[in-house]
């Protein structure tokens, strides 16, 4: 007698299966995105305009102002706010719409990278969760400052960036070239990090020369145009805007810095101080506070080109010993400073992300540790690794700038993402193990 055997259900793979870490993961996203949908309503980056808010709002609503201060930073963001004052007429309600926009879609772009850079879905949904919830990313949106561009931007760059490797096509390298352009026109720490991002797509490229052209074609005609506008008023071939400011002032050693320009019989006048000077850093650890005093003065005719920035960086520059010091203070204050404008200690988000700005530094030193014991796997995917020491070398210990705690956003970022790499090398058995380029 034969017993007929009762129907089963296929088997779903465990990481396709329908289950409860994957509720958790989607339902806090949901809630992620629902709190990020609200908190531009009320913090309103349009009653927040005061000092470098202000200043990036006013460069946008008189583009074509004489003024040489709209020339110095990268030139997207003032065109980009430029459209929102527009599309919005400056209501404060289409503002917080705006601002929602671009603080919902930067999770999900990180997430779109994490899709392609892992091979568990259940580890990029915790990504995207951690992305959503992180708390560094929540005030920012509520400040009309570059963060609220570029960490969309770097996002959607990273993901063009891994969808490339992986379609290894001319039409996706250069949609990647696009992007890494666009993020560098925002903040210039994308540039040098874009080389590297491209170099390691470009190297296995089976269109070598067809890619390379196709994008050096499309910097000609983007940066060409920027970098002849900045030559004629300048006097030196730079798309990016003018790093000699930010230069002259970390070297200097100097509290504050006095600007005063000159363009034929105009003239203008600014002074600044940089926020990381303002107040102490490192409370309630320590009441450390970089020292620096006085001002450094430097008086720059735009006609001469380089010429006066290059004699005031020179007059100015502190001594070697001095210079170390400053080194080592900005590493201190990138990697474990408060963030400015988004510390309002009224705001809880911005309270959390207070007290877990300790966490970034161990977190980054766990990293280089791991990568290092686990060299091979490191080389097998390099991408985000070769990335966070593009940003350390250029943001961290550099004076080109003096840091401040935000600058820490994007790596805030790369370290999840590496972490979570990590996590996946480790789950899968070494016979999974995917070719290590298919990994970028």
């Amino acid at each position: 007698m034969f017993h007929r055997s009762p129907i089963q259900a296929p088997l779903l793979p465990r990481d396709e299966a329908w289950d409860w870490p994957r509720v958790v993961l989607g339902a806090l996203i949901l809630a992620g995105c629902l709190l990020r949908l609200l908190d531009p309503f009320y913090h309103n980056p349009a009653f927040h305009l005061f000092s470098d808010p202000l200043r990036h709002w006013d460069n946008a609503r008189m583009p074509l102002a004489p003024g040489p201060m709209a020339l110095l930073d990268p030139p997207f963001f003032q065109v980009w706010l430029s459209i929102v004052q527009k599309w919005t007429l400056g209501h404060p309600a289409l503002i917080a719409v705006y601002a929602a926009t671009m603080s919902l879609l930067t999770p999900w772009l990180w997430y779109r990278f994490l899709r392609e850079m892992l091979s568990s879905r259940r580890l990029a949904l915790l990504g995207w969760a951690l992305f959503a919830w992180l708390p560094s990313w929540f005030d920012i949106f509520g400040y009309f400052m570059t963060e609220t561009l570029f960490l969309p931007l770097l996002g959607a760059s990273l993901w063009a960036t891994a969808r490339a490797r992986r379609k290894q096509s001319t039409v996706s390298f250069c949609v990647m070239a696009v992007l890494w352009i666009f993020t560098a026109l925002t903040r210039g720490i994308a540039a040098p990090i874009a080389v590297v991002a491209g170099f390691l797509v470009w190297y296995r490229h089976p269109l070598k020369w067809r890619a390379a052209a196709g994008s050096t074609l499309i910097a000609v005609v983007i940066l060409g145009p920027l970098a002849y506008r900045n030559q004629t008023t300048f006097g030196f071939w730079s798309p990016f805007g003018c790093g000699w400011l930010n230069e002259i002032y970390a070297a200097s050693g100097k509290r504050e810095i006095n600007l005063k320009f000159r363009w034929g019989d105009g003239s203008w006048a600014y002074g600044f101080r940089s926020p990381s000077l303002s107040y102490k850093q490192f409370e309630p650890l320590t009441d450390w506070t970089p020292v620096r005093e006085g001002a450094v003065e430097v008086n720059v005719d735009l006609k001469q080109g380089a010429r006066d920035w290059q004699a005031a960086a020179e007059r100015t520059r502190a001594s070697a010993e001095d210079l170390v010091r400053f080194r080592l203070e900005n590493l201190a204050l990138v990697m474990a400073g408060e963030t400015w404008p988004d510390s309002n200690q009224q705001h809880w988000t911005a309270r959390l992300a207070s007290s877990l700005r300790w966490i970034w530094a161990p977190l980054f030193v766990a990293l280089l540790v791991v990568g290092a014991v686990t060299w091979r796997a490191t080389l097998a995917r390099p991408l985000v690794p070769a990335i966070i020491a593009t940003w350390f070398c250029v943001q961290a210990v550099s004076l080109l700038a003096i840091n401040e705690g935000r600058y820490r956003k994007p790596l805030e970022g790369l370290l999840i993402v590496q972490t979570l790499i990590v996590m996946d090398t480790l789950r899968r058995r070494p016979d999974r193990l995917a070719p290590a380029w298919r990994c970028i």
